[in-house]
């Protein structure tokens, strides 16, 4: 991972083989930010999303092997209860065939590259448990 800093945004940079999740808890670590809106393109060998059954409130997760383009990836920085940061994204996935799957973006594996936009906000996130729906949310 690379990044950028303008004294307002983000731009990062993850090449082939790095994995998201460990990535951003890095990036967090390093700068410091304590919330954010994130969003990217680029490329993965593999992507771990979920759909959330909103009646269970547990997610159904799904990996997928092999190359995929990174349509879109948006999502936010927070931190939870706990006091750590953490990610809520959501992105799509592109194949070969043309076809998208997208959802709830547990992590993935970089394709060729992943370029992030991260628009740091001046204050804090945080979240919040939500018990209706069983999720910890933006507490605005």
């Amino acid at each position: 991972m690379t990044y950028m800093f303008d004294n307002y945004n983000y731009i990062v940079k993850l090449k082939k083989g790095e994995r998201l999740a460990p990535v951003l808890e890095e990036f967090c670590g390093q700068t410091g930010i304590q919330g954010g809106w994130l969003s990217g393109v680029g490329g993965a060998d593999q992507v771990t999303i979920g759909f959330y059954d909103l009646e269970k409130q547990e997610y159904e997760w799904k990996t997928f092997e092999g190359a995929r383009e990174v349509v879109s990836l948006t999502g936010n920085l927070a931190k939870n209860e706990q006091g750590k940061m953490m990610f809520h994204l959501h992105g799509a996935f592109g194949d070969r065939e043309f076809q998208t799957i997208g959802g709830h973006v547990k992590d993935l594996v970089v394709g060729g590259t992943l370029e992030l936009f991260v628009h740091r906000t001046w204050k804090p996130l945080t979240r919040k448990t939500d018990p209706e729906v069983g999720l910890q949310t933006l507490d605005v």
